[in-house]
């Protein structure tokens, strides 16, 4: 008895064979739009940007004041008062951050220590290099106050860490091998601790002046035909 071949098969016998392979095909491209949608949302948003743009060190500005008192019936600062004025603007010096303020009592009972202890503090500014284009004086009524203070202010820049901690992701099942929540998080908080100037994360610092003195050397010995490099430490 001789078997039909499947040359010889009917429409509907050949129909039967191709729906399971569409069938197949149709899941298979189901799979792979999935893991399609699937990879496209996980280079997206926060998952592969920088870790100093998920955690940013926000930079701010914030008064920093020194009340000075001044009691009625003195002759200006006292010693310690002139250490710690002297302690604070250095530190202006440092950062060097926009003016410096003096807001000095007016029409109180201590207007003339007041007056004395002006004096003082434009000598200690002459002192420590601070010109006069640096200084903003203001006056403030003293309300019939003895000991109304004198206050030297200026605004600072503070750098606020970011919060860490969020370890919501499994670490031990990563198949995407994108960056977790808190990656980077712990470096951006310490280097919010340790920097010494908030404002450098802001904008670079202005060139220092040369030295003139290494400039003289340096200039005499090129005019001599020396060599200007500097000797290495053996």
């Amino acid at each position: 008895m001789k078997h039909p071949s499947k040359r010889n098969a009917g429409p509907r016998a050949r129909m039967s064979a191709v729906i399971p392979r569409l069938a197949a095909a149709l899941a298979m491209s189901a799979l792979l739009a999935a893991c399609t949608v699937q990879s496209e949302k996980s280079v997206k948003g926060w998952l592969v940007a920088d870790p100093t743009a998920r955690h940013p060190i926000l930079v701010g500005s914030t008064p920093v004041t020194l009340d000075l008192a001044v009691p009625r019936g003195s002759y200006g600062l006292t010693r310690n008062q002139t250490y710690e004025l002297r302690s604070f603007l250095r530190r202006y010096r440092e950062k060097n951050e926009g003016p410096l303020i003096v807001g000095a009592p007016s029409g109180g009972a201590n207007e003339i220590a007041v007056m004395h202890a002006m004096g003082q503090l434009r000598r200690e500014f002459t002192s420590l290099g601070i010109s006069r284009n640096e200084v903003q004086f203001d006056a403030y009524s003293g309300g019939g106050a003895g000991s109304a203070p004198i206050k030297v202010s200026y605004n600072s820049f503070a750098a606020q860490a970011p919060e860490c901690g969020d370890w919501s992701d499994n670490l031990a099942s990563d198949p995407k091998n994108i960056p977790y929540r808190n990656f980077g998080c712990a470096t951006q908080r310490n280097l919010a601790a340790m920097v010494a100037n908030p404002r450098d994360l802001v904008e670079p610092r202005g060139m220092t002046p040369r030295d003139s003195q290494r400039r003289d050397v340096l200039m005499g010995k090129y005019v001599k035909g020396e060599t200007t490099i500097a000797k290495k430490a053996k």
